[in-house]
């Protein structure tokens, strides 16, 4: 209990029947941690950056479809205690819920302010379509604690519900952080860990007090299905992200939708190296003392004005890039990221056609929000090719 003491008498605590229950219980959680609820598939690729920054923003709005209307369902609850020892226990947690009887730090308004912070007003909320599986939690939820016991309504909130929070909130926080949102109100989640814990640890005192041997089935029954319904949920949103959000494979300039800022960073450059647009790769490279280009058609490059030049004598040349960059790995760093991947494709110099590949690594930094280009090394993967291509382009400068 974090703000009202506890309402039960040690005696009772100490009773046979309190005893058997609590041991039903701690066997149950043992028993339930196995479920696809916890460190869920999708919650780890979530949280390695796997998805778009749309994507993110996608998943924390249908969350927010739980996390809204979860106060209702402890005051439902509260309304069918069975006594005011019950009630008592219940109101802890619905007081926490509620922000002290402070408004504006009710875990509701906490979290329409983080989802503010990214980009989804109030009203943009309220007119997002929830997903079927939320709705089907929610009004599950909503029947159990108003229509069943009180013991089997703790059971979908508590052990059920309460329970999942420690294990899958820190991976929607990485996710958040691998999104890249500028200026995020983590409030919200700041409020939560431990705290649940706590929540989940009264929802045992309550259970054990508001429990006969002949409920364990049903309250056994009953958190197996709010748990395997919550698993339903990341699933679901695993399916419409993979489809809909997920980060890119192989960059190569031609992409026309939306990407995370990484990838689009490095949209930016393969569509300037593709159309050998000297005005766009000037908006690709830092203006950092430091930046460097180490190219494969050898050399080292140091300086803003000499990487741009060096790429402005390519492009003047009757050479045509086509390649892609796969096999891409993102490191996101404090204040940029590094790049190591592949290239494929091909070299056309004055109409003859040779197929390149190459290995490649970057890395970019933020200049005024804006992610630049400060070091770019790239190598022929064949000498053979390197060769060929370095006899072609000196037949050209003789």
């Amino acid at each position: 209990m974090e703000y009202c003491e506890i309402p039960y008498k040690q005696e009772e605590l100490k009773s046979d029947n309190y005893q058997s229950n609590y041991l039903f219980l701690e066997k149950l959680e043992q028993k339930i941690l196995g479920n696809d609820v916890f460190d869920n598939p999708f919650l780890k690729k979530l949280a390695l950056g796997t998805y778009s920054q749309e994507g993110v923003k996608f998943v924390l709005t249908q969350f927010g479809k739980i996390v809204i209307p979860f106060t209702s369902a402890i005051c439902k609850l509260m309304g069918n205690s069975p006594d005011l020892q019950s009630r008592f226990m219940v109101m802890d947690n619905l007081y926490e819920e509620l922000g002290n009887m402070k408004y504006s730090q009710c875990h509701p308004t906490l979290y329409l302010e983080m989802l503010d912070s990214i980009g989804i007003d109030k009203k943009s909320f309220e007119e997002i379509n929830t997903i079927s599986s939320i709705r089907i939690l929610n009004n599950t939820i909503l029947d159990a604690v108003e229509n069943k016991s009180f013991a089997i309504g703790c059971a979908w909130l508590g052990y059920g519900g309460e329970l999942t929070i420690p294990n899958n909130f820190p991976y929607l926080v990485e996710g958040m952080k691998q999104a890249s949102f500028e200026n995020t109100n983590m409030v919200y989640w700041d409020r939560h860990g431990d705290r649940d814990q706590e929540h989940s640890d009264d929802a045992t005192m309550v259970l054990c007090m508001n429990t006969t041997e002949r409920d364990y089935k049903e309250i056994e029954e009953s958190v197996v299905d709010s748990l395997t319904l919550r698993a339903a949920i990341w699933s679901e949103l695993e399916e419409i992200c993979e489809s809909k959000y997920r980060s890119p494979t192989i960059i190569n300039g031609k992409e026309r939708s939306a990407l995370p800022l990484e990838y689009q960073a490095l949209h930016e450059y393969y569509a300037a190296l593709y159309s050998g647009d000297i005005v766009k790769m000037r908006n690709v490279w830092s203006k950092e003392k430091t930046t460097a280009f180490i190219s494969p058609l050898g050399g080292i490059v140091r300086s803003y004005e000499d990487v741009i030049q060096a790429h402005d004598e390519l492009f003047s040349l009757p050479v045509k890039i086509d390649v892609e960059y796969y096999d891409i790995e993102i490191t996101k760093l404090k204040n940029g990221f590094s790049s190591v991947g592949r290239e494929r494709g091909s070299m056309t110099i004055e109409g003859e056609c040779i197929n390149v590949a190459f290995r490649t690594s970057r890395l970019f930094i933020k200049e005024e929000g804006v992610y630049k280009q400060l070091h770019h090394h790239g190598s022929f993967e064949e000498i053979e090719t390197q060769e060929k291509i370095m006899r072609y382009l000196a037949k050209i400068a003789a």
